[in-house]
């Protein structure tokens, strides 16, 4: 029974890739693939935005608790100043200011707060770009092992005038088509058109390697070696691969929740 690879079941953990059903078919039949799918999922769920705690009636009191011992304490009575006629003034302008700032805090605390969907959006969007590092890492992963087997392929070589045989190269981009081709559509569904391209010309070469003879003449392995270098394809690989990199180690950037 073939098992699917990590990649897969990180894709299929976020709903993606088109083989989902199959994926889910197998899951349940084998036991090893279920295990390592259990611990991708319990890895993935950890990557989760941290709840806003709520204030409860006693938060002002906690706040005064807190800061009540930092006040410097009164060394003189305060009351016989405040009796004359302008203190008394300015007191009943400090009443009336405090009496706004309380009506003020029952009716925030009456009325729903509005920062509530902002931030249930916040967590959405950390989610979110949570999965996107998971998917760049996979797809940066598959780029490395892509271009092992390009630079096996066109480093080939055998007795002069001998045959060379590619068949190892071919099983190994064999096993890479199916992948490519999850992490290009997802890519495409993604928006990220670069990173969709490169693995569109990828996965063109990759079928042609397959799809060729298992043994190749000189003349004919030159061949395959210069329409790899026309179509630049591990340029593409390298750069594309060590764009990816950075993209997975770069710190996550603040998101507005207003």
């Amino acid at each position: 029974m073939p098992h699917y690879s990590e990649d897969d079941l990180i894709l299929y953990y976020y709903g993606e890739g088109r083989r989902r059903a199959d994926i889910e078919r197998h899951l349940g039949a084998c036991s090893s693939c279920a295990a390592a799918y259990r611990q991708i999922a319990g890895t993935l769920s950890l990557v989760t935005a941290p709840e806003v705690p709520e204030r409860d009636e006693r938060y002002g009191l906690e706040v005064w608790q807190r800061i009540r011992h930092q006040l410097p304490e009164q060394e003189t009575a305060w009351w016989p100043a405040w009796l004359r006629w302008d203190r008394l003034a300015v007191a009943g302008a400090a009443a009336a200011l405090c009496a706004i700032v309380i009506a003020a805090f029952v009716a925030g605390r009456l009325w729903p707060r509005q920062d509530l969907p902002g931030m249930k959006m916040a967590a959405s969007d950390t989610a979110t770009e949570a999965g996107t590092r998971v998917r760049m890492a996979a797809i940066s992963d598959h780029l490395e092992r892509s271009e092992r087997v390009l630079l096996d392929v066109m480093n080939a070589s055998g007795a002069r005038g001998a045959h060379i045989d590619v068949s190892d190269a071919q099983g190994w981009a064999a096993d890479l088509i199916d992948d490519n081709r999850l992490y290009r559509e997802a890519a495409a569904r993604a928006g990220d058109t670069m990173i969709a391209d490169v693995l569109d010309d990828l996965e063109r070469n990759l079928l042609e390697i397959v799809h060729g003879p298992s043994t190749l003449t000189p003349a004919q392995l030159e061949q395959v070696r210069v329409r790899l270098d026309a179509a630049a394809l591990l340029f593409k690989v390298r750069v594309l691969h060590d764009e990816l990199r950075e993209r997975e180690t770069a710190p996550a950037l603040p998101r507005k929740t207003t």
